[in-house]
């Protein structure tokens, strides 16, 4: 005994595949929904039993199609489109397994679904992901269906809507829209599809903003575009990728990882400018926390690239933070970039008077270069240095960068920097820092035209 599920697609004869036409003339009795045997009667052979049932006795469909399984017969059930989407072959093959059904010879046939003639009528529009929902909540909870159409919506995925609206089930649709309108643009393309493949098929084009529901019925499938989808005369298209390609050379990967980080930021009180300044310190270290952890006081990136591109002096605590900074900046405005930290009067300054090689490096260049711009990466002591000469107005610098990293001391140095007045600072509040991180702010302020 033989049990076919068997979908006979959206409608027409030159949507049913061959193998469903073979199936369906070796029938013996052919169980489905009433409306459908219109399409299929003048396949079956003569004295084949058509068992017809209303649209809302599916599970009854499925149970008697498995009861009437006898030796030596073969059953057919018979869904529009494809038997295994929104339709009886699960229900069957779930009825079979309860009642340990073994001696049936079961097979599913395949159809061309609603959602892929609505789409070859489209012509191009899923040429990306996808999905399909059904907005029927009579076998599915309708919270379980709104986390799927937010997932949908959030996603991307161009979508493909079964069951989208009757009589009974009105507001579905209309709140589908909604969320879908909180994560799409309103110039999103959307079309209806009603009778797709059948003699009264008709197509509305429209955007997600002007879907007018009321147009929506159970014989229509409403499609909506991604992002990227957009209208070609009566066609949509959805390209394959959301770029023409993959960046591939150097700038191009910096600029879609800059853009990337745009997207993720969410300080609103940042300026342009200072927000440059945090994109390339995420850039350089791929932690999002920097942009609350990034101060600024006085316009520093501003006041900055006027310093700069003038042919200004940068100092700074360590030789990684000096090689951080791009050599083709310097070389374009001709800014001498600094450190001390190996000069050879630092051993014995340092020894001399009890400080680190580090604060003995910035004494040594506050006093050769009281007007520079100072950057501070690694050594907390060569900051409490720096900020003591300012206090003391010994010197005063074009700015300060303040970002060292650490554990001991690190924290008091940027809270007495912050305290300082009169001088343009960037500070990285808190442990994290570090040299990356200090010179991608000094390369900020060299490009920052190009955030402005």
């Amino acid at each position: 005994m033989r049990l076919s599920v068997i979908g006979i697609g959206p409608g027409s004869d030159a949507y049913l595949v061959p193998a469903a036409q073979q199936a369906l003339a070796d029938a013996d009795v052919v169980i489905g929904y009433h409306y459908y045997f219109q399409f299929i009667t003048h396949l079956l052979k003569p004295g084949c039993v058509s068992l017809g049932r209303e649209l809302s006795e599916e599970e009854a469909r499925a149970e008697l199609a498995v009861n009437s399984c006898r030796p030596g017969t073969h059953v057919a059930v018979i869904s529009s489109g494809d038997a295994g989407i929104y339709a009886m072959a699960s229900l069957v093959y779930e009825y079979a397994a309860r009642q340990q059904r073994t001696d049936i010879e079961l097979q599913t046939l395949p159809g061309i679904s609603a959602f892929q003639a609505a789409a070859a009528r489209l012509g191009a529009p899923i040429g990306h992901d996808f999905c399909c929902l059904s907005l029927s909540d009579l076998m599915t909870p309708w919270g379980t269906i709104e986390k799927r159409i937010t997932a949908a919506a959030t996603g991307d995925f161009v979508t493909s809507l079964y069951n989208p609206r009757s009589q009974k089930r009105n507001w579905q649709l209309s709140r589908l829209r909604e969320i879908f309108l909180a994560h799409r643009a309103p110039t999103t393309p959307v079309a209806i599809v009603r009778q797709v493949t059948r003699p009264e098929e008709t197509i509305h084009l429209t955007t997600l903003a002007e879907l007018d529901v009321t147009l929506v019925d159970m014989f229509c499938l409403v499609l909506i575009g991604n992002s990227q989808t957009y209208r070609f005369g009566e066609f949509l298209v959805t390209p394959r990728g959301y770029l023409a390609r993959k960046p591939a050379t150097g700038a191009e990967i910096q600029d879609e990882s800059f853009r990337q980080i745009e997207a993720e930021l969410q300080r609103p009180d940042l300026a342009a400018a200072d927000r440059w300044a945090v994109v390339r310190c995420i850039h350089s270290t791929a932690d999002f926390e920097y942009e609350q952890l990034y101060y600024a006081q006085q316009q520093p990136l501003e006041h900055w690239h006027a310093y700069l591109a003038g042919g200004g002096t940068v100092v700074t605590d360590v030789t990684m933070v000096q090689a951080g900074i791009t050599r083709a900046y310097r070389e374009q405005y001709g800014v001498d970039v600094r450190c001390y930290l190996n000069d050879a009067r630092v051993a014995d300054l340092a020894a001399r008077e009890g400080l680190t090689r580090s604060q003995a490096g910035m004494r040594l260049a506050l006093a050769e270069h009281p007007t520079a711009l100072f950057v501070v990466g690694n050594a907390p002591t060569a900051l409490f240095e720096l900020a003591e000469q300012v206090q003391a107005g010994r010197c005063q610098p074009a700015g300060i960068i303040a970002a060292p990293v650490g554990f001991v001391n690190v924290v008091e140095a940027k809270l007495k920097t912050k305290s300082l007045r009169g001088v343009p600072l960037v500070i990285i509040e808190g442990r994290k820092g570090g040299s990356s991180v200090a010179a991608s702010i000094v390369n900020a302020a060299f490009t920052l035209p190009q955030a402005l």
